[in-house]
Formats: C-alpha cells, sequence, structure tokens
C-alpha cells in the first residue's frame, strides 16, 4: 500500500504520539519524578546516574523497561543523543550487561526506524533527501554479492561517514535486506556500544565527552573494526 505525503506525516505524528504516551505513561509510574528527564549533556546525565541509581536499587525491572522504552524511541525516531544513552546504560548496568543491552535496543530501535520508514518514510524521503537516496541506491547496487552488501553495510557503522539515522531510513528504500540490516547494525555498532558504556561505567570521572575516546581506547576500536571487516588483516597485523 502506497501512502502520499500528507498520508505519511500524519501517520508518523499518529505513531509518534502514541510511543510519546507510553514513555509519558511510564514516566507518571515513577511518582512523576521531576528529576527524570532525556539527558542533554554530561552534567546532567551524571545527576540523572545518582537518580536512577536508586531505581536500579528498587525496582529494576521497572528501570530497565523504562531505559529500554526511551532508548527505542530515540532511535526509532532518528533522535540524537545515543552517546548520552550508552553511558548511563554503562553507569547503571555495568559494562557487560550495559553492553549486551545497547546491542540489542540499537538493532532493535534502527529495525522499527527502518520498518517506519520502508512503510511510511518513502514518500517523506523522496521529496525532501532524493539525491542523497539515489547516491545510496547507487552504492548499494554496485555490491556483487550478499557478502559484499554486508560488508559495506558494517563499514557505514563503525566508520560512520553518513549518519546512522539516514541509513535507517534510506535501507529499505534502497532493496537492504531486513535480516543483512539488523545483523549489520548489532556487529557494526559493537564496537561504538562497547567503548561508551565502557567509559560510562566511569561516567563521574568525565570531565567531557571528548574522555570517552582516548588514544588507547582509539586503537583498541580501530583493531577490533578491522578484525570485524577483515579477521585475516588483524591476524596479520597482530603477528607482525
Amino acid at each position: 500500500m502506497a501512502f502520499g505525503l500528507a498520508q505519511s506525516v500524519i501517520a508518523l505524528i499518529t505513531i509518534l504520539a502514541a510511543a510519546t504516551f507510553w514513555l509519558y505513561f511510564l514516566y507518571m509510574l515513577s511518582g512523576p519524578d521531576e528529576r527524570i528527564s532525556f539527558p542533554r549533556d554530561l552534567e546532567q546525565i551524571q545527576n540523572l546516574r545518582g537518580v536512577l541509581d536508586e531505581y536500579v536499587a528498587n525496582n529494576l525491572s521497572y528501570t530497565v523497561l523504562f531505559f529500554s522504552s526511551a532508548y527505542l524511541y530515540k532511535q526509532s525516531f532518528a533522535i540524537p543523543g545515543s552517546v548520552f544513552m550508552n553511558l548511563l546504560s554503562g553507569a547503571l548496568f555495568g559494562v557487560a550487561k550495559g553492553f549486551i543491552l545497547c546491542c540489542f535496543l540499537s538493532a532493535c530501535g534502527a529495525t522499527s526506524c527502518f520498518l517506519l520508514s520502508k512503510i511510511f518514510g518513502k514518500a517523506v524521503l523522496t521529496r525532501f533527501a532524493p539525491q542523497r537516496i539515489e547516491y545510496f541506491r547507487s552504492m548499494i547496487e554496485k555490491k556483487d554479492s550478499e557478502k559484499d552488501l554486508f560488508k559495506y553495510l558494517l563499514s557505514l557503522r563503525i566508520f560512520p561517514m553518513t549518519p546512522n539515522w539516514l541509513i535507517n531510513m534510506a535501507s529499505p528504500l534502497v532493496g537492504v535486506p531486513l535480516d543483512r540490516f539488523f545483523l549489520s547494525v548489532l556487529v557494526g555498532l559493537a564496537p561504538y556500544n562497547f567503548l561508551t558504556c565502557n567509559a560510562g561505567s566511569a561516567l563521574a570521572d568525565l570531565k567531557s565527552l571528548d574522555d570517552v575516546v582516548s588514544l588507547r581506547a582509539g586503537l583498541g576500536l580501530g583493531l577490533l573494526a578491522i578484525g570485524l571487516l577483515n579477521p585475516m588483516k588483524l591476524y596479520r597485523k597482530l603477528k607482525s
């Protein structure tokens, strides 16, 4: 079923409103606690961590549900700020659990954005970003095999030259299969998710977001990226 521009916009606004109502409902279950909000800078996230530590101790299930809903909300509707959510995840749940949770939520959230774009986004994107869509389509069509396509999708996540939100929205319109898309997000964002969750575990010591990427962590991230794209190349580098 094809949707026109007006129908697509109305449908997306309706879905956004329903998702916002769900978040508001969860927020009201907290009291409502006016200390809870989406963090927009490092100071806010450090303050929020102290608040949510109480919720983790008293009601872990509610905290995970609320956090997961907020994470999926931001990912599904391409709202910036994933770094803050990842830092918070590492701070609240620890590196290992926070990393696993962020990998799962980022893949599910991106897939939700993918599906929304597939159903309602064509009219909107072809109207407002036709050149970007056609460029992405030309790059996808150059891939000779599913293996090449997956490597390309993986590289887009590991080395984000193109915004993640645009990849999420454009992928269904240029013929990227859903299973390849999901797996490329799950694996390709793993280095970034690990780096930010690891930084979140020492959230109190962070002075700025620049502290998230140290030289040592950057080198480790580069090695991991090479290993994901070409394990043999990583092996030769380590051996030499």
